[in-house]
Order: structure tokens, then sequence, then C-alpha cells
């Protein structure tokens, strides 16, 4: 009885440990995470979607894979951006500034409000040339 107990034990704290295993790369999947990743080009970001946890520390590695400057820019919730005129800094939650072509950076933030965020590269020209994607914050 003690040797099927221990077993259950064993697989138990198995199932755990493996259950807490998950994917943090920041692929743009559904699956919120505390890491996350974003290239930036001319005028895009790959990939255009990311999911963090509210109220939890995240990270991101920022890269410019372009031959510009870029930047990714989290619009505070409800004040989405239609075009590069309706922008002014104080729409800005939080941001990675201006990354030179071809550096990466790490940075790390939180936000505590759920919700679905619009990020833009706030630079001149960027956001009306399509430069968008969209932050979930679960």
């Amino acid at each position: 009885m003690v040797a099927l107990r221990t077993g259950i034990v064993v697989l138990g704290a198995s199932a755990l440990v493996l259950g807490a295993c998950g994917d943090d790369s920041g692929d743009g999947d559904d699956d919120a995470s505390n890491s996350i990743e974003a290239t930036a080009s001319e005028f895009q970001f790959d990939p255009d979607g990311w999911t963090v946890q509210a109220g939890e520390p995240f990270t991101i590695e920022f890269e410019n894979g372009g031959t510009t400057e870029h930047e990714w820019a989290v619009i505070n919730l409800g004040e989405d951006v239609a075009s590069e005129d309706d922008f002014a800094e104080d729409n800005v939650l939080l941001e990675v500034e201006a990354l030179p072509a071809g550096e990466t950076t790490t940075e790390e933030f939180t936000i505590e409000e759920a919700g679905t965020y619009q990020v833009i590269c706030a630079l001149e020209g960027h956001f009306d040339a399509g430069m968008e994607g969209s932050l979930t914050v679960e």
C-alpha cells in the first residue's frame, strides 16, 4: 500500500511539473505569457499580436529587423488611434523607444487592466503605412 501511495505521489508531482511547463516563445499565440517577442520592419510587426497577463510583469524582446528606426508603442485602453493626425504622446501607455536598424532590446512592463490594446509604431509615417498590432491583456 505504501508503494502504491508513493507511486501516486510521484505521478501527481510529475503531472504538476509537466503542466507548469509552457511555451513562453512570444510567437503571437493566444496563450498569455510573461515573455513576448516582436520584430519590426518596413512597415509591420511580426507577429502583430501578443497576449500577456494583467498585473504580471512581462518582458518584450524587440528587434528592429528593418532599415530605419522603429518603436513599439502601446496605446491607452479605449484611445485607439485611427490615423497619425489623431496621435498624441498622451495616448501612449508604454513604449519601447525608437530603436536603430539592426538592434535588439529587452524591456519589462506591467499592465494592470485587462483588455485589448492597440500597438503602433509612433514614428512619423510608420502607423499610416500600416505598422500596427494588438496586445491582449487577460
